[in-house]
């Protein structure tokens, strides 16, 4: 059992762990058979296994918005099987994520560690664009056929051409980057990215992949804020993806999970508090152009519409709404999943937006491209037909429909991901959020405190740390 326990923990970096983390795997070998060995080897199991299942940083004491799933394991019995049945290093590999997605970026840190080169850095200075020439285009040239953008037998000496801006485009459109051509501050951060930059940012993600349970559901929507991309999953597979656009950095989207249970189409935009004062506004001060948009003014007290020219503004509350219609800020339809963040999946009428690469435009929600196939593909379990779906848009009628199959949907974060061939693909970290998780792998923050429940109580008097 210890050579097998030796023989894990010598892998964990290959997780992204820290290998000074635990004992020596070489001093493991050499204790001497007894009581104090077998005790040592038990600790150590289960600082390992807690780590590799759960994750070395609780997502709550970086975020206290965090409302995601807690990852459960039931470590006691997996430490039975493996002394038992399974063995001690396969119950360890056991508890790590299962996903392709982890085992790509597993991949893709230890052939980086072993095999990949230093970049070719381009230097500093201003944006390089089309015609420039010199020494800054040639590093420029060669960093992208380094990256196999570009052939590598480019001789010295060529201006900045056409084939040189599509590279650079491709290789912005690849990081979520404005794909202008030009090599600007941000296109040059990524360009010069060193690989001790790179393999910190596999390790974030690989400990992002070990704060999610092991099941998503069968029938899930995935969204990756970092990436625009919403995925619906179907059996193990993407059954169709969708751009989004997400929250602005003044009004990020939250990491959360949460069931779909309501798809409304051609629905009603009740304005929120923080959102629908200038609307109020609107209506004192130009109440045509308020209504022409689509709005209505309602009593906040009674919900009776109000005629906006004869409203009571000295003695009376009211609130705007926006009926449905090709100006209506949530587009044909909106997909509702209550959550304590108040955002949901939503149409835009601004469609001509998901042509930017960077569409942090939201003030919070996910706005999906394409929404009326993704609603296709949400009310197939429901028994619609194709046709019954779009016959509702085209009707112009709101149309709220509660799902009997509720839909997992999960609003996740992650700046590195396999592409369909198991290649890593690194996206701009578009909320700064990778350094931060990065310092605390190095120093975990405490847990939050238990949460003052029955139930947590109960566990905090019984020594049960809750799991991340």
């Amino acid at each position: 059992e210890i050579i097998a326990l030796s023989d894990a923990l010598s892998e964990a970096w290959t997780h992204g762990l820290d290998p000074t983390d635990y004992p020596d795997p070489q001093m493991l070998r050499q204790m001497p058979y007894g009581a104090d060995r077998d005790e040592v080897a038990r600790s150590v199991w289960f600082a390992y296994a807690e780590d590799i299942a759960f994750g070395v940083v609780d997502p709550r004491a970086l975020n206290p918005d965090w409302t995601a799933p807690i990852h459960d394991v039931d470590l006691l019995t997996a430490y039975a099987e493996a002394r038992e049945s399974r063995g001690v290093y396969e119950s360890l590999e056991a508890l790590a994520p299962s996903h392709p997605d982890y085992q790509a970026l597993r991949a893709e840190l230890v052939r980086r560690m072993a095999l990949v080169d230093a970049p070719i850095l381009v230097p500093p200075g201003d944006a390089v664009t089309m015609g420039d020439q010199g020494s800054r285009v040639d590093a420029l040239r060669a960093r992208l056929a380094q990256l196999g953008l570009l052939p590598v037998d480019v001789r010295a000496g060529l201006p900045f051409d056409a084939r040189l801006e599509s590279a650079v485009m491709r290789f912005q459109t690849r990081h979520n980057l404005a794909a202008d051509g030009e090599a600007g501050a941000s296109t040059l951060a990524e360009l010069n990215a060193d690989e001790g930059r790179r393999l910190d940012q596999i390790r974030a993600n690989l400990e992002r992949w070990r704060w999610l349970p092991s099941e998503l559901g069968a029938r899930h929507i995935r969204v990756n804020i970092a990436d625009y991309r919403l995925e619906a999953w179907e059996d193990g597979v993407v059954a169709r993806t969708h751009q989004t656009m997400i929250g602005q950095r003044y009004s990020r989207t939250p990491v959360f999970s949460e069931d779909m249970s309501i798809v409304e189409i051609n629905p009603y935009w009740l304005t929120p508090t923080s959102l629908g004062q200038r609307w109020v506004r609107a209506f004192r001060t130009n109440p045509a152009y308020a209504l022409s948009q689509g709005y209505r003014l309602v009593d906040l007290d009674s919900g009776q519409r109000v005629n906006p020219y004869q409203a009571d503004w000295a003695n009376r509350r009211y609130r705007v709404i926006q009926a449905p219609g090709p100006n209506n800020a949530m587009g044909r339809v909106k997909f509702l999943f209550p959550n304590v963040h108040n955002v949901y999946i939503h149409d835009t009428p601004h469609r001509e937006l998901f042509a930017n690469a960077q569409r942090d435009d939201s003030s919070g929600c996910v706005r999906v491209e394409n929404p009326e196939d993704l609603a296709v593909w949400i009310l197939s379990a429901e028994g619609w037909s194709p046709q019954a779906v779009r016959d509702a848009f085209d009707s112009g009628d709101t149309r709220r429909i509660r799902l009997r199959h509720e839909v997992p949907v999960h609003i996740l974060y992650f700046t590195a991901v396999s592409d369909p061939m198991g290649r890593v693909r690194f996206i701009h970290d578009v909320y700064d959020r990778d350094q931060r998780l990065i310092a605390a792998l190095a120093d975990p923050p405490p847990y939050p405190p238990v949460p003052d429940t029955p139930e947590a109580l109960e566990e905090a008097e019984n020594g049960v740390t809750p799991s991340p």
